[in-house]
C-alpha cells in the first residue's frame, strides 16, 4: 500500500505532472502535494469527502483540485506512476 503522506521520493516521481501556478492576488495557493495526499488518503480508504480529516486542507479545496485533475487526466497519470498497492502482494 502506498505510504501517506507521500515520501520525498514518491513526490519527486509525480511532481512534474503538476503545473507551477503562482498567483499575485488572493490567498496563497495550497500546495499540490498537500492536496494530492488528501486525495490519495480518500482513495485508499474509499471514504467520502466529508470524512477528510482536519489535518488535510479543506475538503472544498481538495475536491475542486480533484475535479480539475480528474478532468485533465493528471490523476490517472499519478495512479499509473504510484499504484495504490504493491503488485507483488495479493491484497491491498
Amino acid at each position: 500500500m502506498l505510504q501517506l503522506p507521500l515520501s520525498d521520493a514518491d513526490w519527486a516521481r509525480v511532481q512534474g505532472l503538476f503545473p507551477d501556478l503562482q498567483s499575485a492576488r488572493g490567498r496563497p495557493r495550497r500546495s499540490d502535494r498537500e492536496i494530492l495526499n488528501a486525495i490519495l488518503w480518500l482513495q485508499q480508504r474509499q471514504e467520502k469527502w466529508h470524512r477528510l480529516p482536519a489535518t488535510f486542507p479543506p475538503q472544498q479545496t481538495c475536491y475542486l483540485r480533484y475535479m480539475t485533475w480528474k478532468k485533465t487526466g493528471v490523476l490517472d497519470q499519478v495512479n499509473e506512476i504510484l499504484p495504490m498497492c504493491d503488485p507483488e502482494l495479493s491484497s491491498c
